[in-house]
């Protein structure tokens, strides 16, 4: 089982659990030779559906358990555009705080930079942004593919290539978020995008992936490492709150008994708390 975790300057934290939200793809880099040779040789724990295994594939059954989980599919990234406007004689009452715009019609959401969100909280809170102005994020929700961004691994784009990409990649967001704002360019006081390899960089996504494309691939992150629990978004895919809650849920179940979550409550409750 896990006897605990080695940091980065050698220092040993050890531990009888431990709960990883590196990307699934990262694990065998994080695991000792024993940990890694563990997870190879065994099955999905017992009382989960193999979601990797399904399709009954001979090759995909012949290998190993940590190899199939290096192999598993990753979902597509986000593109992002990030936006101060200037709100003089904007009537916000008049605007929704969300807005879905499919920019090629409803025959395919999830067609690459169809279903683009865009966010226009202000709405809501209007101290989210300096008197006069407001914030709106549009994005592509998860259907913008990274070897475009790689140059399909071959050379790596340039600086100038790069930023150009960007702005071409970003004018569907433009269009969608001037849909509801028509003047939004005129309007623009900063406007900042960010791409898969915004992702890949500053959140340490392979690819850019905001997580595993199979479907329920370890309900609660139990591996066969006892005290090994993953979490995070190659275990439940996707941003922000249901991801998080649904994960760390999840995390929580498979670290503590359901039996020991009731204890917790009823003291809880006999504190007043609940």
């Amino acid at each position: 089982g896990v006897v605990g975790v080695t940091l980065a300057n050698g220092q040993t934290v050890a531990s009888g659990g431990v709960i990883c939200n590196a990307p699934v793809w990262s694990l065998r880099s994080l695991l000792d030779d024993a940990g890694r040779q563990l997870l190879e040789t065994a099955g999905a724990p017992p009382n989960k559906r193999q979601s990797i295994n399904d399709d009954n594939d001979d090759e995909t059954t012949k290998k190993g358990y940590l190899t199939n989980l290096d192999e598993i599919e990753q979902t597509r990234s986000f593109l992002h555009l990030h936006l101060a406007l200037n709100a003089t004689d904007l009537d916000l009452t008049k605007l929704e705080a969300h807005y879905t715009v499919m920019a090629q019609g409803l025959s395919d959401p999830t067609a690459e930079l169809n279903m683009i969100a865009v966010s226009n909280p202000c709405v809501l809170d209007d101290t989210l942004a300096p008197p006069g102005t407001i914030v709106v994020h549009a994005y592509g929700a998860g259907n913008e593919p990274y070897d475009i961004w790689n140059n399909n691994n071959s050379t790596k784009l340039s600086r100038a290539e790069y930023n150009a990409l960007k702005e071409q990649r970003a004018q569907v967001l433009w269009d969608a978020v001037e849909s509801i704002i028509p003047d939004a360019k005129s309007r623009t006081i900063l406007s900042l995008i960010g791409s898969p390899i915004t992702h890949e960089r500053y959140l340490r996504r392979p690819n850019g992936t905001y997580g595993a494309a199979t479907e329920d691939l370890l309900p609660d992150g139990s591996t066969a490492i006892g005290g090994l629990v993953l979490c995070g978004d190659s275990i439940f895919p996707g941003i922000g709150v249901p991801a998080v809650a649904v994960n760390g849920a999840g995390a929580a179940n498979a670290m503590v008994s359901v039996w020991d979550h009731w204890r917790a409550m009823d003291r809880l409750k006999d504190q007043g708390v609940l």
